[in-house]
C-alpha cells in the first residue's frame, strides 16, 4: 500500500478515536493491525506515538490557533489530520513539505472547503 493510502487509514483510525471516544487499543484490535508488515508497522508506530504524545501535540496546535479558536471546537477530522501529520513529522524521515502536502490533500477530500488552508497554516509552524 502506498503512503498516501496509509495516511488516509491513519487519519480514519484517529478520527474514530476522537469522534467515538474509542481507544487506540480497541481500534488496533478491531482493525486487526499487527506489526507483520511494513504498512502495519507504520500504522502502529504512528498510533502509539500519537497516544503517547497527544497532549504535547495538542498543546502545539493550541499555541498556533487564532486566539478566538478553541482546539475542542475544531472538527474531529481536522484534529485527526493535524495529529497524524505532527506524529509523522516527529517519527518519520519524510520531508516536512511532503507531510504538509499530504495533510492538505487529505483535508481537501475529507474535511470542509476551508480546512485545508487552516491545516496548512498550523503545520507550516512545525
Amino acid at each position: 500500500m502506498n503512503r498516501h493510502k496509509l495516511r488516509i487509514l491513519l487519519v480514519t483510525y484517529l478520527y474514530q478515536h476522537l469522534l467515538l471516544d474509542k481507544s487506540i487499543a480497541a481500534i488496533i484490535v478491531d482493525e486487526g493491525i499487527e506489526p507483520t508488515t511494513e504498512d502495519q508497522t507504520y500504522l502502529l508506530n504512528n498510533l502509539y506515538n500519537i497516544l503517547e504524545n497527544e497532549e504535547e501535540y495538542v498543546q502545539f496546535i493550541r499555541e498556533h490557533l487564532n486566539p478566538e479558536w478553541k482546539y475542542e471546537r475544531l472538527l474531529a477530522i481536522d484534529r485527526a489530520i493535524l495529529l497524524c501529520a505532527i506524529s509523522e513529522f516527529a517519527i518519520d524521515e519524510a520531508a516536512k513539505a511532503i507531510v504538509i502536502n499530504e495533510a492538505v490533500e487529505i483535508a481537501k477530500v475529507y474535511s470542509n472547503e476551508d480546512s485545508f488552508a487552516f491545516i496548512n497554516g498550523i503545520l507550516d509552524c512545525l
